[in-house]
């Protein structure tokens, strides 16, 4: 598995569409949104009229005028008085004006904002989209046939890019751990997970510890490290080398060394719908399509994104353009969740599309994928 990107990425909250269910992810108000990442608080004046300004650029991808938002008579306010607040929202760096004399166009700065704080999901959406999934995803007769379907799901529903990545883990929780000396330099751990996943792992052994010793330190490790998951079996294995009781920092630094980079299991990653971004305008550009077509075929930069949601048991996450820092890929955002399986089958799904997308639709799309394949994984009915 490739190192983790350093990614700059924000996660939201999204209102959790749960009818009938599984639980695993609980379902959250639709009002508790993260915006930590903001440094702005608009007024309400504002916040009106840039939520206008990103549905209308969601809808026409063409740069939104005071003019055209006054004639529309959503907003009770003047022409005038509405280019005055779209002004300061440039200001703010949250608009931006593509040419002099045209309208504006939110930045990614203005989607983040409306997506954490004004975006508004109709639960009629996850409704709907439940019934649609349920009957084709139930279909599946085998795990790879539920995700091949799941991905031609979400290209079909959003005709954007869908995407699935399956990553089955060998090693989640620790039950037991056995040293064994395989000479006088070098001890074999042998490392059992909760699901009966064995892994080896030669590690330094002290100099001066005997089989008496080295009992007495796998007896230690045991009451250490039983039932911790990786990252809690790293934070208590630095806690024990800082203390060293034991005096044997070397072989809990193999150890560690060995939590923080488990060997991991089979991995794979589904995409269906490509095409359909082709016809898109934000496509027309050579430089974006290559870059596309490279992340689809290579996957690296893909898998670093995937691997991040994997990690984040909270949420829908979403890559609103420079987000993702995929370069030549600014036109493009990326809606992304968590699905959860048997024996520690842990994966991404989501879609990639324009950075205009539909976020109010694509979100609950989804997140409700996700909340299926995970009960389907889990056998529940």
């Amino acid at each position: 598995m490739q190192s983790k990107a350093d990614v700059k990425s924000f996660s939201v909250v999204v209102c959790r569409l749960s009818q009938g269910l599984s639980p695993a992810r609980p379902a959250l108000d639709c009002q508790a949104v993260m915006t930590t990442h903001s440094t702005h608080n608009l007024g309400q004046r504002h916040e009106l009229i840039l939520g206008e300004v990103v549905r209308a650029y969601l809808g026409s991808g063409q740069p939104v005028g005071s003019r055209s938002l006054a004639e529309q008579g959503a907003i009770a306010l003047s022409s005038a008085s509405i280019r005055n607040v779209m002004a300061d929202l440039e200001h703010l760096g949250m608009l931006c004006s593509p040419h002099t004399s045209a309208g504006r166009v939110p930045t990614d700065h203005g989607l983040r904002y409306f997506v954490d704080a004004l975006m508004v999901m109709d639960p009629k959406i996850g409704q709907s989209m439940e019934q649609v999934l349920s009957g084709n995803l139930y279909a599946a007769d085998a795990q790879q046939d539920l995700l091949h379907k799941a991905t031609d799901e979400l290209a079909s529903l959003t005709r954007y890019a869908g995407l699935v990545w399956v990553h089955e883990t060998k090693m989640k929780r620790i039950r037991r751990i056995e040293l064994v000396a395989v000479s006088s330099e070098k001890v074999l751990a042998v490392i059992v997970s909760d699901h009966g996943d064995v892994q080896n792992r030669l590690i330094s052994r002290p100099s001066g510890l005997n089989e008496a010793a080295l009992h007495d330190v796998s007896m230690r490790l045991n009451a250490l490290l039983a039932d911790c998951d990786l990252q809690e079996a790293q934070r208590r294995l630095q806690h024990e080398m800082d203390d060293d009781r034991l005096h044997v920092r070397r072989l809990l630094e193999g150890l560690k060394q060995w939590a923080e980079a488990p060997t991991q299991g089979q991995e794979d990653m589904f995409v269906s719908g490509q095409r359909q971004l082709l016809d898109m305008p934000e496509f027309g550009v050579i430089d974006t399509v290559r870059s596309l077509l490279s992340a689809f075929e290579e996957k690296e930069h893909l898998l670093h994104l995937m691997q991040q949601v994997e990690d984040d048991e909270h949420g829908v996450r979403i890559f609103i353009g420079s987000e993702h820092a995929m370069v030549d890929m600014e036109q493009v955002s990326m809606v992304m969740a968590r699905y959860e399986g048997p024996m520690n089958t842990v994966g991404t799904l989501g879609v990639i599309g324009p950075k205009r997308m539909q976020y109010e639709r694509v979100l609950p799309i989804v997140d409700c994928t996700a909340r299926l394949v995970s009960r389907i994984l889990g056998g529940k009915a």
